[in-house]
């Protein structure tokens, strides 16, 4: 599988996207004790956290600033960290999916990134980061089809799109019981550096092999000086 940075992304502070695949797990595997205690940790970071502490942090303000540089509206797209926060002050708890989904979840209450997760054999042929030159529909996780404008972010393969604006995730493309193999994505913003990302990546991957044993990873990074693939 190849990967393609376009000059789009480049031109908003994006000159490099962080990836991981992730082989052999399994969504179903029970968290561990530790595991379990971590996220619980997390919850009550995230319920303690002043959200306008959070909406003038480095890694906040990025994905903001992103949002207002393509004119699009911050109050209706949020970044997906501070979202996530928001919904668990609301509720109380971090919401539930599963193991996976779970782990890396936590990992964007602490690092506040957003995390893209795919089911990796449900990707064609590439993955190209963009921005769309044509009105086009996208399928979020559990949700109707939206309107993707021009001059929108996203990611797709052959097939259309993976995810959008950095915050939603495509239905066509989502971890399900049956997923095998991952792909993770870190698209971040002006703010944050690939060191942080490729850390962050590392930590959720980690913590995946901790509960998968078979589960093997690879990272890498997308520019346009390089190209990167794989298998």
């Amino acid at each position: 599988m190849k990967f393609y940075l376009r000059d789009s992304l480049v031109e908003l502070g994006m000159e490099a996207i962080v990836l991981a695949k992730v082989s052999n797990v399994d969504p179903n595997a029970p968290l561990t004790a530790d595991l379990e205690e971590y996220i619980a940790t997390s919850e009550d970071l995230a319920a303690a956290y002043d959200r306008e502490a959070i909406r003038v942090h480095s890694v906040i303000a990025g994905y903001r600033e992103k949002m207002q540089k393509i004119d699009k509206s911050v109050k209706k797209n949020p970044p997906t960290a501070e979202a996530l926060i928001k919904n668990i002050q609301r509720r109380g708890s971090l919401p539930r999916v599963n193991s996976i989904v779970d782990l890396y979840n936590a990992e964007a209450l602490h690092s506040f990134l957003a995390i893209g997760a795919h089911d990796y054999d449900t990707i064609t042929d590439f993955v190209e980061f963009t921005r769309a030159s044509e009105p086009t529909t996208f399928t979020p996780i559990g949700s109707k089809n939206k309107q993707v404008e021009i001059g929108d972010i996203f990611y797709r393969d052959q097939k259309g799109v993976m995810a959008y604006l950095d915050a939603r995730d495509g239905e066509d493309y989502k971890i399900t019981q049956k997923t095998k193999n991952l792909l993770l994505i870190m698209q971040g913003n002006a703010n944050t550096n690939v060191m942080i990302r490729v850390a962050a990546l590392t930590r959720v991957c980690d913590n995946i092999q901790k509960i998968c044993p078979n589960a093997t990873y690879e990272i890498a990074v997308v520019t346009q000086k390089a190209d990167t693939f794989f298998e």
